[in-house]
């Protein structure tokens, strides 16, 4: 069985307004604008973003969103299996909407890009002497195409 990457974002509409109310209702019983705010910005980004970025953007949609929100909303999205956290190469922590089910991601150490990659690539547990395990978590760091194309675009224009 063969992994392949698989390029959420943009989000198709169809499916947006879908996983907007499975998020809504990870978030708990009241879907306030900053809420939903929160949740689009996540769901239309393709990328890792701090808390302080989602803020910024959601603050677009809902300006009575706080910073508070904003990691209230990670917190509950975490514990609902939502969301992706990884250290971004400033070593500030990013945030991505993660839609369905368990998987490894590539991750832009320039952009912050999130790519899910399908299916796990560790289905089955190794075989580690007798350790059972439970869980994992493998994620790939590198340049994405299109900052791997700048990069070479300025070498070439210097």
């Amino acid at each position: 069985m063969s992994a392949r990457v698989v390029d959420l974002a943009p989000h198709d509409a169809e499916g947006l307004g879908a996983e907007t109310a499975v998020a809504l209702a990870a978030l708990g019983p009241a879907s306030t604008a900053p809420r939903r705010a929160i949740v689009e910005v996540m769901l239309a980004a393709s990328r890792l973003q701090t808390p302080e970025e989602l803020l910024h953007e959601a603050r677009i949609r809902a300006p009575a969103t706080s910073l508070a929100t904003v990691y209230r909303a990670l917190e509950r999205l975490d514990a609902a299996g939502r969301v992706k956290r990884a250290t971004l190469a400033s070593g500030a922590v990013g945030y991505g909407y993660c839609a369905t089910g368990h998987h490894e991601h590539a991750i832009c150490l320039r952009c912050g890009q999130l790519q899910p990659i399908r299916p796990c690539l560790v289905a089955d547990g190794p075989a580690l002497g007798g350790f059972r395990v439970t869980s994992h978590v493998l994620d790939f760091y590198g340049v994405c195409a299109r900052c791997a194309a700048e990069s070479d675009e300025e070498g070439v224009a210097g």
